[in-house]
């Protein structure tokens, strides 16, 4: 959804059902999972699972980006982690995962609440896989957009960042007009 389309809708239009499926899986996963020997507790993943994906909508919305796509990227970037509790190269190792994991939702919820279209799974592929690399920078503005929105997370989590963070999470704050 572009900039220009979010001012003409209302709470009615605006369609979130992929995403919100999608985290209604995902938070089925996660309390079914136990939180031992992993790298970072489960509450972390799920706490940054939900605020990760609003951040990035609030950031779609504001650089007239895709909101759904850039919801559901946020939401589902740390699958690795999340399933795994391996922090270590987390965001390659995702990738396929989450090929998976929205080819299966196609399948099975693709015709009831729309397809994911390939050019989107790829786009949310690129994102899973680059999100870590806060250092360089690409064309994506999706994968631009999970990094800012990762980073700016953690901040407003309270959780210290690397210096190298800093000008992803500023650069949220700026397009968010809080800095």
């Amino acid at each position: 959804m572009k900039k220009e389309q979010l001012s003409t809708i209302n709470e009615s239009t605006l369609s979130m059902s992929r995403l919100n499926k999608i985290l209604n899986i995902l938070l089925d996963e996660i309390t079914q999972m136990e939180d031992f020997e992993r790298d970072q507790p489960l509450s972390w993943s799920m706490k940054h699972m939900f605020s990760c994906s609003q951040i990035s909508k609030l950031i779609a919305a504001s650089r007239g980006l895709d909101i759904e796509i850039a919801g559901i990227t946020g939401a589902i970037h740390d699958l690795f982690l999340i399933r795994t509790g391996i922090f270590e190269d987390h965001a390659p190792k995702g990738g396929p995962l989450v090929k998976d994991f929205l080819n299966k939702f196609n399948q099975t919820f693709g015709k009831e609440l729309g397809y994911l279209s390939e050019k989107e799974i790829e786009i949310i592929y690129q994102a899973t896989i680059l999100h870590t690399d806060k250092t360089n920078y690409t064309k994506d503005e999706i994968v631009e957009l999970t990094k800012d929105a990762d980073a700016l997370d953690r901040v407003l989590h309270g959780i210290d960042i690397p210096k190298h963070y800093i000008p992803r999470y500023k650069a949220a704050l700026k397009d968010l007009k809080l800095l």
